[in-house]
C-alpha cells in the first residue's frame, strides 16, 4: 500500500480513548516522575541537611520545591501534548475503518483506506482494502 501525504484534520478524533490513553501515560509518567523525583530530592536534602543548618537550609529547600513543582507542571503538561499525538496514529486509523465498515454495510460504495506515514494498523487497512476491491468486483459482475 503506497503511503499518500494524509493531512490531520482533528487530533481528538475518538476522544473517549484518547483521553484515557493519555490519562494512562501521564499517570505512569507522574508515578515514575515522582519516585526518581523524590529519591533524588531526599538525598539531596540529607546532603544538605549534613552541611548547612537554620534558615540557609530552609531557603535552600523552599527554592529546590518550587523549581520541582514548576518543571513537573511543565512535565507533564509536555506529557499530555505528546499522548495526543501518539494516541491519535491508533485512534485515527480505528475511526477510519469505523466510517468505512458502517458505510461498506449500509451499502455505500467506498474508497480504499489510506494511512499517514507513521499510523498503526497497516495491516488491518490492508485486509479491509482487500474487502473493498473483492465488495467492488462482485459488484460489476
Amino acid at each position: 500500500m503506497a503511503h499518500q501525504k494524509v493531512v490531520r484534520k482533528k487530533f481528538m478524533v475518538e476522544r473517549g480513548f484518547q483521553i484515557r490513553f493519555m490519562a494512562v501515560i501521564i499517570i505512569a509518567m507522574v508515578l515514575i516522575a515522582l519516585v526518581t523525583g523524590m529519591s533524588m530530592y531526599t538525598a539531596v536534602m540529607q546532603t544538605l541537611v549534613n552541611q548547612f543548618h537554620g534558615e540557609s537550609l530552609a531557603v535552600i529547600q523552599h527554592a529546590i520545591t518550587a523549581k520541582l513543582f514548576v518543571r513537573s507542571l511543565l512535565l507533564i503538561f509536555a506529557i499530555a501534548i505528546i499522548s495526543v499525538f501518539i494516541s491519535h496514529r491508533i485512534a485515527g486509523p480505528i475511526y477510519k475503518f469505523e466510517r468505512i465498515l458502517e458505510a461498506m454495510a449500509a451499502g455505500q460504495k467506498v474508497r480504499e483506506i489510506t494511512l499517514r506515514k507513521h499510523d498503526e494498523f497497516y495491516r488491518l487497512a490492508q485486509a479491509i482494502n482487500d474487502l473493498i476491491r473483492k465488495q467492488g468486483a462482485g459488484n460489476r459482475g
